[in-house]
């Protein structure tokens, strides 16, 4: 029997997430090329730069031939059917939503999802910090004249109170304006990747319920959010009408995102993906990666986090590093280096396949990234190298 097969019939395809790793994800962590050297370089490799596995070249196309030998994906056709239909369905019911769209990027995905929620209520409301507003090159309003709303800048998000007194300001003028969507990103990446509360959440979304306003949910590491909150994908999703979900993020896929919601509003979504240019011919590629993972990257992130904090407590023994967790953080930490370069640490990890962001050399202060491929080595291995760091 096929493993996905097993899966489905297993329970999966009502909503449930596996709990423990598969035999064919732990092979993806260690792609086993074919020279020995290549191999163990491949084994070591650990990045505390990306939301997931930083997968090369190599090892994406390895995976990409296990998965055709091992499950014979379907291909698409511009995006819909096949594999990638199997990927909707899959994230759908996972989020507890009635249909998904596979879109390109979620910068499409959230335009869209705002664009069709707002209908003729043309004023949005947004983290200042959030990728639509900051990082989106104004498309919602030059390219759907949406006016968006941005409170708490600086600001991982903004009360019930705060929210009511934007709105009523914005009740104020000559011309009746109403909000038609209140968008959130949670985690929020400007943020470093910490969450919106939960329950400013939950009031947000009785008060948008009752005041007819639309919501939508930036979810993409959503799934990082919700190990650490200790709640299901669902428990998020049905705060909000339409959720976004990464699927290169914490799924390992090379683009692609999918944006889930009701039958009804989705159902035509491909025509809007397509008149935006992003019809692509053929996705699966992107599609079949992240069906591989989706089962299993809770549990393997929670190892992650487990496996992390060995680490941690092994490097803060020896004096020479300082670990700060932020409040409602998620898998980004805080690392800070006392009397070392952040720059001579980082080359000096490198050639040990160990891969760290650029920090600030006046602090010495770097924020590091838990994903799966920290389980590559042992927390003991990991802290010989760190330790062993000389100016």
């Amino acid at each position: 029997m096929k493993r996905r097969k097993f899966l489905l019939k297993g329970g999966l395809a009502t909503g449930g997430l596996a709990t423990a790793s598969s035999p064919v994800v732990e092979a993806a962590l260690h792609p086993f090329p074919e020279n020995e050297q290549a191999k163990k370089k491949a084994h070591e490799k650990v990045n505390f730069t990306r939301d997931g596995l930083d997968l090369s070249i190599k090892e994406y196309a390895d995976l990409l031939s296990r998965i055709e030998a091992s499950d014979h994906p379907e291909p698409d056709l511009y995006s819909r059917g096949g594999v990638v239909e199997e990927l909707e369905k899959r994230m759908a019911g996972i989020l507890g939503k009635e249909s998904a769209v596979f879109m390109p990027t979620g910068t499409l995905a959230n335009h869209i999802a705002i664009r069709n929620l707002a209908g003729e209520k043309r004023r949005v409301i947004v983290q200042a910090e959030s990728h639509i507003y900051r990082d989106s090159g104004d498309c919602a309003s030059i390219l759907s004249g949406l006016n968006l709303i941005a409170p708490g800048r600086d600001q991982v998000g903004f009360s019930l109170n705060r929210l009511k007194e934007v709105i009523r300001r914005t009740s104020e003028g000559r011309v009746k304006t109403g909000v038609g969507v209140i968008s959130i990103e949670s985690p929020v990446r400007r943020k470093h990747n910490r969450m919106f509360d939960f329950a400013q959440m939950q009031e947000i979304s009785a008060f948008a319920q009752e005041n007819g306003i639309k919501m939508h949910l930036d979810g993409a590491r959503l799934f990082n959010a919700c190990v650490h909150s200790h709640k299901m994908p669902a428990e998020f999703a049905q705060l909000f009408d339409t959720v976004y979900i990464s699927l290169y993020k914490n799924f390992n896929a090379a683009s692609g995102a999918v944006l889930a919601g009701t039958r009804a509003f989705t159902e035509d979504l491909y025509h809007h993906r397509r008149m935006f240019g992003g019809g692509m011919p053929q996705v699966w590629p992107f599609a079949a990666v992240a069906l591989h993972y989706l089962d299993s990257f809770m549990n393997d992130y929670r190892k992650s986090l487990a496996h992390a904090d060995q680490f941690f407590d092994l490097i803060v023994k020896t004096g020479k590093f300082g670990i700060r967790k932020l409040p409602e953080g998620t898998n980004v930490v805080e690392l800070t280096l006392k009397d070392h370069s952040v720059s001579q640490l980082k080359k000096s990890l490198a050639l040990h396949q160990i891969h760290i962001p650029d920090g600030d050399e006046k602090t010495g202060k770097v924020f590091i990234k838990i994903n799966p491929s920290i389980l590559r080595r042992s927390p003991e291995a990991l802290a010989e190298v760190f330790n062993s760091f000389t100016r």
